[in-house]
C-alpha cells in the first residue's frame, strides 16, 4: 500500500491548521472558545499547541485502501492521545479518558482546512460572494466533513510481549501497526458495507487485518489472546466487552465460536491474503463465521 505521512511535531500542527478546536487547551471554561473554533473555525486569540507533549514519533499517516484513503494520527504520548480526545470528542472539557480506550475514529468532523481551499478556489476563478457559495456548498451531504482515527502507544489488547513471539520493542512497534490497520479495517467495512454490522465477526476480522498487516501472517493462537478465549472457554479478555447482556450469560459457548473461527481462518490464510489483506476482510465479513 502507498502511504504519505507527517511526522513529528508537524503531525499535529498539520491538523490544528484543518481543525482549530485544537488549539484550545482542555479546561472547564473552554466550551465557548471550542465552539468558535470547531463550529466557526476561528481559532482563540494566541492559539498555540503548548498543551501537546509532542513526541518525534508522533505520525499523521494517509492509509490507502480499496475503500479509499483513511488518515490516521498516532500519539505516543499517552497525555497527547487523552488531549485529542477531550478536545474532539468532548468539546475541550478536562473530562477522564478511560485507560482502556486506546483508538478512536471520528467521524463527520468540520474541516476548515477544506473550506479555506474552497474558498481561494472560488476566488480564484472570479467568484465574488463566498458567502452565499459557502452556505450552498455546505447544504450538499458530508461537505467540509472529515474522518480521522486516532491511535495511542501500548500493547495491543492490553497483551504483554511475554505473551507473544516478540519482544518488548518489537511487541510495542507491532501493536501500533496492529491498532492502527485494525481501526482502518472498520472504517473499509461501514464504507463498503453500512448495514452488515456483526459486533463479534467486525472485531475478529479486524483483527485478522491488523496482524496481517503489522507481521504478514495471522497468527490464530495470537488472536485468541487478543480476545480471551480458549477451546475451554472465556478466559479473560476482549470479547466480553462486544457482549450483551443476554450474551454475556452465554459467553463460554460465544467464546468456543470464536476460537474455532480463529483457527478457520489461520487454515484459509496464506501468501495471497497476507498480499492483500482487505480483500481477505471483505471476503471474511460475506461469510461470517461467527454470527452471535
Amino acid at each position: 500500500m502507498g502511504e504519505s505521512s507527517r511526522k513529528g511535531r508537524e503531525a499535529i500542527v498539520a491538523l490544528a491548521q484543518r481543525f482549530p478546536q485544537l488549539y484550545v487547551a482542555p479546561a472547564e471554561d473552554a466550551l465557548e472558545a471550542h465552539r468558535m473554533a470547531a463550529g466557526r473555525g476561528v481559532a482563540p486569540f494566541g492559539a498555540n499547541l503548548d498543551h501537546f507533549v509532542g513526541s518525534p514519533e508522533d505520525e499523521l499517516r494517509e492509509v490507502d485502501t480499496p475503500a479509499g484513503p483513511v488518515e490516521v494520527l498516532f500519539l505516543k504520548d499517552r497525555s497527547d492521545f487523552e488531549t485529542f480526545l477531550q478536545i474532539v470528542g468532548h468539546k475541550a472539557q478536562p473530562v477522564p479518558i478511560a485507560r482502556t480506550v486506546g483508538a478512536i475514529t471520528y467521524r463527520g468532523i468540520a474541516d476548515w482546512g477544506e473550506v479555506a481551499k474552497a474558498r481561494e478556489e472560488y476566488l480564484a476563478a472570479g467568484g465574488d460572494n463566498w458567502g452565499s457559495e459557502f452556505a450552498r456548498l455546505a447544504n450538499q451531504p458530508g461537505a467540509f466533513r472529515s474522518e480521522i482515527v486516532v491511535i495511542s502507544e501500548g500493547p495491543y489488547s492490553n497483551i504483554s510481549a511475554s505473551e507473544t513471539p516478540y519482544g518488548e520493542d518489537e511487541w510495542l512497534r507491532i501493536s501500533r501497526e496492529i491498532r492502527l490497520h485494525h481501526e482502518c479495517a472498520h472504517v473499509v467495512c461501514r464504507r463498503t458495507m453500512p448495514d452488515d454490522i456483526l459486533p463479534i465477526w467486525d472485531e475478529i476480522t479486524a483483527d485478522v487485518v491488523g496482524l496481517l498487516c503489522a507481521t504478514g501472517r495471522y497468527d490464530a493462537a495470537l488472536a485468541a489472546r487478543f480476545l480471551g478465549v480458549s477451546n475451554a472457554g472465556f478466559v479473560g479478555g476482549r470479547l466480553a466487552e462486544y457482549l450483551t447482556e443476554e450474551q454475556s450469560a452465554r459467553i463460554d459457548e460465544i467464546a468456543v465460536q470464536v476460537y474455532q473461527a480463529c483457527l478457520k481462518i489461520e487454515e484459509h490464510c496464506g501468501p495471497r491474503e497476507a498480499g492483500e489483506p482487505f480483500t481477505f476482510l471483505i471476503d471474511l465479513k460475506r461469510s461470517p463465521l461467527v454470527t452471535v
